[in-house]
Order: C-alpha cells, then structure tokens, then sequence
C-alpha cells in the first residue's frame, strides 16, 4: 500500500507537502478571525509545521538514497576494474611462465627486430644525404657560403642587403674587400667600378671601421637606383654614394672601348682601393681594361686594385696587359687570387 502511494505521488510529494502546509496556515488564520478557538487554530499551525517538516525529511532521505545508488553504482565498477586487472596479471604470469616465452615474447621479439632493421634504414639514409651534399656542394660552394655568413657575423647588416649571385661579386671577394678596409687609411677613397651588394658590404665595413668612403660608378640606372635604396635602408649615405656615369667611346693603348663617362671620375683623386666589377662583359671585349690606364694617376702608392671574373680569358689577358704596363710611373704587381678575384699592388716608380 505505502509503495502504491510512493509511486502514485513520485517526486510531486515535497509539492503536496507544502501545498497542505500553505493550507494548514490559512486555516488557522481564519479560525482566528472568524473567533475560532485558539486551541484549533494552534493544532492547524502545528499540522502546517509538520508537513513542512516531513517535505524536509523527505528530501533528505531521497537526497541519501540517490547518493547510496551513485555509491553502489562506483563500487561495483571498480569491483569489475579490480577483477579485470587481477585477470590481466595472471595471464601476464602465465606467459612469463611459458618456457617459450609466449606470445608477450613473441611481440617484444618482433618489436625489436623492426627497430634493429630501422636503425639500419636511418643509418643508411643519413650516409646518402651527407654523400648527396658533398655531391652538390663543392668545396667552393661552402667556402663562399663561409664568407657570407662571417660577412653577417663581422658587419651586422641589420636590413636587406642586395643578394650575390648573377653579376655581383662573390662573398668570398667581399669578405676579403671588407676585411682590406681596415688596413686603409682614415681618409680612404675606395672605387668601385659597378655597384650592387659589394658596394653596401664595403660601405658598412667603412662604418665598422669609422673611416672611409665608397664611390661606385654604375652605367645602368635601374641598378643604380637598387643600390642606392639599399644603402638608404642601412643608412650609410654618408659614406657611400652611387654615381650614373654612362658609357661613352674612348680609345686607349690603341683599343677602342665604351668605359664611364669621364666627368663622373675625373675628379677622383687618391685612391687607396679600386675594385673592378664593370662594365660588364656583355658591353664587349676586355670591356674593363680601361680601369687601371685611365684611373693609374689617381692611385695612391701602394693602392689595392681588385678584378672581378679573372677566370675568364678576356679578364686573365688584362691582367696580364696591366702587369706589363706602366702608366705615368705607376705599376702592379701581383697580390693574390681570392676566389674568382686578382687582386694587385700599385706602387710609383
């Protein structure tokens, strides 16, 4: 019977409960009213407080059943967890039992197998890159890439600075360039014939240096623009400047060549370094013989003069023609060779 009721009334009990509560105080407050006897309107007070007591009780006792049940409910799951690893553990100990080792054995053996024969493969593998770097990198290659990245290391460049490759100067001659500056005097004139990436390297060794400054002569005036760009980037205007000097005819030891313009140069006087990067082969043959004939009076003695590209025929037989030569008492002698680069000493007789 009392289940019957439960499960006809379910959750809507607490309701009900306080329903009649409500019910028994306003009974009580019209018997008290109407004139009603006190003692009645105390007993309806009291039923009211006992329904909300009950409500209350009720409550707690449904709050403790569903606690119990979640209880019951994780105690019987770690029971069938506990059960579980136990049965684990005693199949693990029947295998280390077997004599075979059983399957455990059996798969730890094929799990080493399969990284011995991994280890083998990335061994392998790691012989044929090194092979294939050494293949496609010759030893020239890394030295130049040396040169670039202690160029970085020596100057700092913090910006852009125009990339070698096509027609620029090696890292390797650059690196040596840069490395020259120091050597200079305070009031070094260095000449570049062409600009592009060597002429920001050497502007920023003149500023690690604190002394120094780059004239380049540039026949092409997009190249020009580039390279003053650059040097704006680095803020090295003051020390380097780029001057448009296009070719022009002019005939010397009997050749006929286009070389710069000759007001962009004339008044170049005392130069410690000149560095002959142009024109470009391209302009004609022995295109940069005229460099040292019509730039000799500006040298200073014991100037350096640098040759791009000496491995080519045209440019090993103007070295060999400057060798030969001298213009107004003045001579080369041959330094070294950096790279692709013939470097030469200028002295007055």
């Amino acid at each position: 019977m009392h289940r019957a009721i439960r499960a006809l009334l379910g959750s809507r009990w607490p309701l009900l409960g306080m329903a009649g509560a409500v019910a028994a105080v306003v009974v009580a407050v019209v018997i008290v009213a109407t004139g009603g006897s006190l003692a009645e309107a105390a007993l309806a007070l009291l039923l009211g407080l006992t329904l909300v007591g009950l409500v209350v009780v009720g409550a707690s006792a449904r709050e403790a059943e569903q606690r119990a049940r979640k209880t019951e409910k994780q105690l019987k799951t770690l029971g069938d967890s506990i059960q579980a690893v136990a049965t684990s553990v005693q199949a693990v100990e029947a295998r280390q039992n077997d004599p075979s080792g059983g399957p455990l054995a059996a798969i730890i053996g094929a799990q080493r197998l399969d990284a011995a024969v991994r280890h083998d493969e990335l061994v392998a593998l790691h012989h044929e890159l090194r092979a294939d770097l050494h293949a496609t990198l010759t030893e020239g290659q890394l030295a130049e890439l040396s040169a670039l990245a202690n160029l970085y290391a020596m100057l700092g460049a913090d910006d852009e600075v125009p990339a070698f490759g096509g027609f620029a100067a090696s890292p390797r001659t650059v690196l040596r360039l840069a490395s020259l500056v120091r050597r200079l005097p305070s009031d070094a004139l260095i000449v570049e014939c062409g600009s592009g990436s060597s002429t920001v390297w050497l502007a920023l060794a003149c500023r690690r240096a604190g002394k120094g400054r780059v004239v380049a002569l540039e026949h092409h005036e997009l190249y020009a623009g580039r390279t003053r760009e650059a040097l704006a980037r680095h803020g090295l205007e003051d020390v380097a400047e780029v001057r448009v000097a296009p070719l022009e005819p002019v005939t010397v030891g009997g050749e006929k060549h286009d070389w710069y313009a000759a007001p962009q140069w004339t008044d170049l006087r005392g130069i410690d370094l000149l560095f002959v990067d142009g024109p470009p082969g391209s302009v004609g043959p022995r295109s940069r013989y005229p460099a040292f004939p019509l730039l000799a009076t500006a040298l200073d003695d014991g100037a350096i003069v640098a040759l791009d590209d000496a491995q080519r025929q045209d440019e090993a037989d103007i070295a060999a023609d400057w060798l030969a030569e001298t213009v107004d008492g003045v001579r080369l002698a041959d330094d070294e060779v950096v790279g692709r680069t013939r470097f030469f000493i200028a002295s007055r007789a």
